[in-house]
């Protein structure tokens, strides 16, 4: 596999939407989308440091392009009900078939396990997969920035709330922060990985955390391993954490969850963009 995986993937979902169009069309998901009223809130629970002063995403991953399989057989109902007995804020599904073995049967089954707001982790390019989002009963969408031009990341966005779900808008670069810094965000994941080699770099958050506008939330997403990286974007003002392969790794989610967040139970200033 060429080592840009983003082109490749984005490449991919764009068959994958042209395929999923065959089965139902994009009226038929607009008109399921706008009966939702169950949204469990995703913005709400990340908005403000939790008791512990910090909140965990706890992601369900099973795969990754660059690690191969990480956990083929998990079970996602299990897995979320483990997290949010480990005090998770929120779950986050990974629902990429290909090149991650998710599935938005993974999210539903994980959502319905437990009380926990869900955070649809893909890689979404058009208003069919944010209408799709909100009919599976999705709480929330990830948006990459580097791969949507600023006019269809406002679109998108846009829809996402009109329909009452929330939306990660992410970014990597000085360039998608400047650019994300302009619109209306709410809540900004600041990935630690670069998505077309994979090489992951923890400084990334820390760095990029001041560049976002004054009341946007940010979370920080890749390469958290232990509390001692939570303490050091904990420093910069970052109390939000999206963590995947190593809980998933970790053995004991439940243990590993509360370890992350009993890094928050010292007296570290907050700073940058604490709303």
């Amino acid at each position: 596999m060429p080592t840009d995986f983003l082109t490749q993937i984005v490449q991919q979902k764009g068959r994958d939407i042209s395929q999923a169009r065959k089965k139902v069309s994009e009226v038929r998901l607009a008109e399921l989308a706008r009966q939702r009223s169950d949204f469990r809130p995703f913005f709400g629970n990340l908005s403000r440091p939790g008791a512990a002063g910090v909140n965990i995403i706890a992601e369900i991953k099973r795969a990754s392009p660059s690690k191969g399989d990480i956990c083929p057989n998990l079970d996602a109902s299990q897995t979320a009900a483990q997290y949010e007995k480990g005090g998770a804020a929120a779950v986050s599904v990974l629902t990429d078939p290909t090149y991650f073995k998710g599935s938005l049967d993974d999210l539903k089954t994980a959502r319905s396990a437990c009380t926990l707001p869900a955070l649809r982790k893909e890689f979404i390019i058009s208003r069919y997969q944010v209408y799709e989002s909100a009919a599976a009963g999705v709480d929330a969408v990830l948006l990459i920035a580097r791969i949507l031009n600023p006019a269809k990341l406002n679109q998108l966005y846009s829809l996402c709330r009109e329909l009452g779900m929330d939306a990660l808008v992410e970014i990597h670069t000085p360039e998608d922060a400047e650019a994300v810094a302009a619109t209306d965000a709410r809540l900004v994941g600041i990935n630690n990985r670069n998505l077309s080699t994979f090489e992951t770099d923890i400084a990334i958050a820390i760095d990029l955390v001041s560049r976002l506008s004054p009341g946007q939330v940010p979370v920080a997403a890749s390469g958290i391993l232990s509390t001692e990286d939570v303490r050091k974007n904990l420093s910069a003002g970052i109390f939000n954490f999206l963590v995947g392969e190593s809980i998933v790794r970790s053995g004991d989610p439940v243990r590993f969850i509360r370890e992350l967040k009993s890094a928050g139970s010292g007296d570290l200033p907050f700073s940058g963009n604490d709303p």
